[in-house]
C-alpha cells in the first residue's frame, strides 16, 4: 500500500552540479520504486545553515512530496545517515493511503491558488505605491 511522505534533506553545498544530480536520482530511484511516484518537487537553492553540519555552513536544500512504499522510505533514510553528501533529512508521513491522481490534482489547485494570492499581493502593492 503506498504512502504519502514529504522528505526534505540537505546536501552539500560545495557538490559539483553532477554529483548534486547524481545524489537526487539515487533517492528518487527509490521514491518511484514499485509504483511509487513524485507528487511534488521543490529546489529550496543554497541556504545559510543556522549552525555548521560536518563544518558546513551552507546546504542545497531539497523537498520532495511523494507517494511510496514504508520499506524504500526505510532503506533511503538508512542510506542517508550514511551518506557523506546528505547533511541532514526529515521524512514526515502525510497520509496512510493516497490516492496519486487524486493528490496530483490537490497539488496543482494550491499551486493555482497560490499564485492567484500573490498576483492579488501584488496588485494591491502597486495600488497602494500608486496613492502617493
Amino acid at each position: 500500500m503506498l504512502r504519502e511522505y514529504e522528505m526534505t534533506f540537505i546536501t552539500r553545498s560545495d557538490l559539483p552540479e553532477a554529483d548534486f544530480n547524481g545524489v537526487l536520482a539515487k533517492y528518487e530511484k527509490y521514491m518511484t520504486a514499485d509504483g511509487g511516484e513524485i507528487l511534488k518537487k521543490e529546489a529550496w537553492g543554497s541556504r545559510k545553515l543556522a549552525f555548521p553540519i560536518n563544518k558546513q555552513h551552507r546546504g542545497n536544500f531539497m523537498v520532495y512530496d511523494f507517494a511510496g512504499l514504508a520499506s524504500h522510505l526505510t532503506e533511503m533514510e538508512r542510506l542517508m545517515r550514511i551518506d557523506e553528501n546528505v547533511l541532514r533529512y526529515l521524512s514526515v508521513l502525510i497520509n496512510k493511503q493516497v490516492d496519486i491522481e487524486k493528490r496530483k490534482d490537490e497539488i496543482v489547485k494550491e499551486a493555482v491558488a497560490a499564485k492567484e494570492r500573490e498576483a492579488a499581493a501584488r496588485e494591491a502593492a502597486e495600488e497602494l505605491g500608486g496613492r502617493d
